[in-house]
């Protein structure tokens, strides 16, 4: 193997440079399209275990489309590397990446699916099984000064066939301004000065619905900075933890210099026009969203690796 290496070393070095920029380019490409079968492998070989009965006597089991399958000694069931992973049954590995660089670019669902030479379907389908995993992602604990606050985003029913309620003409819906039940659905978003965020969707926003969502979430030394909202008075109070009112109406932006909810409403404000790039998004489907801009907001160089990772459970 050695000798074959440096014998295609040596071959290499005597191409004009053309043809050494074309066989860098085929290599590029033949990594990409297995690497995230070979990450996935190579995660498996670390701790090998049998995902229907958790044994760990595994052997191979052939190598069927080029992908290994394998077999457990104890259950006899086969799987392959891919199973319990948003990769499992997919197909066209080779346009995997491509894909990622159509969510780091936020393209919507057509232009993906033309950009990567695949149907609406696939590309629909890809795109809510790659956020899958971040959805899930969220902080698991808040500390300090944390600033909590609520947006609103208008119900939708886009993309469905049947719809529960009359459908609205174009730039003429009945949404109002305020919190119409219905028109309406709140997104609870909690961050601390650590840029550790929660977000979650809200049926309902009374005290005991938030007390459930952020009783576990919040260090009982933190601080949470809030609107002078009677159910975050209530939840902090069942909670035990010091709480920051501003009332925005009657100038209270800052107290002490330090308290305030403007990061999370500058949140707000970067999650709302980054939404708006996709004309809408069906409510069933925003957590999922959510989860995306999350990703976006925990890198600052965010590139295809750091997508394959998440996707991979690496990190």
């Amino acid at each position: 193997m050695t000798s074959c290496l440096l014998d295609l070393e040596q071959q290499a070095a005597e191409l004009p440079f053309e043809q050494q920029r074309l066989l860098i380019s085929f290599l590029q490409q033949q990594l990409d399209s297995g690497s995230c079968i070979n990450m996935l492998e190579a995660n498996f070989t670390i701790k090998p275990q049998c995902p229907h009965c958790h044994a760990c006597h595994i052997k191979r089991h052939g190598k069927p489309n080029g992908r290994q399958r394998y077999r457990c000694h104890a259950c006899h069931k086969t799987f392959m590397c891919t199973i319990n992973t948003p990769f499992y049954r997919m197909r066209f590995l080779e346009k995997w990446l491509p894909y990622f660089t159509c969510m780091l670019d936020s393209l919507p669902i057509r232009k993906s699916a033309k950009r990567c030479n695949i149907s609406v379907k696939t590309a629909f389908k890809w795109r809510h099984q790659f956020l899958s995993l971040p959805n899930k992602v969220k902080a698991q604990r808040l500390s300090g000064i944390v600033e909590i606050d609520e947006t609103l985003f208008r119900y939708s029913e886009k993309g469905s066939r049947t719809l529960s309620r009359k459908a609205h003409k174009r730039g003429g819906d009945c949404a109002g301004r305020g919190r119409k039940k219905g028109d309406w659905v709140a997104v609870l978003v909690a961050r601390d000065r650590n840029k550790q965020v929660f977000d979650e969707c809200l049926d309902s926003a009374d005290s005991v619905t938030l007390l459930g969502l952020l009783e576990n979430k919040i260090a009982a030394d933190s601080v949470v900075c809030s609107d002078g909202f009677l159910s975050y008075l209530k939840m902090t109070q069942d909670m035990k933890v010091e709480h920051k009112i501003l009332n925005a109406s009657h100038g209270r932006r800052v107290k002490e210099g330090v308290f305030h909810i403007q990061n999370v409403n500058a949140y707000h404000s970067r999650l709302h026009l980054w939404i708006n790039t996709f004309r809408g998004v069906a409510t069933k489907y925003l957590p999922n969203y959510l989860g995306w801009f999350r990703f976006f907001e925990a890198h600052d160089n965010p590139n295809e690796n750091s997508i394959l990772a998440m996707q991979t459970q690496l990190t």
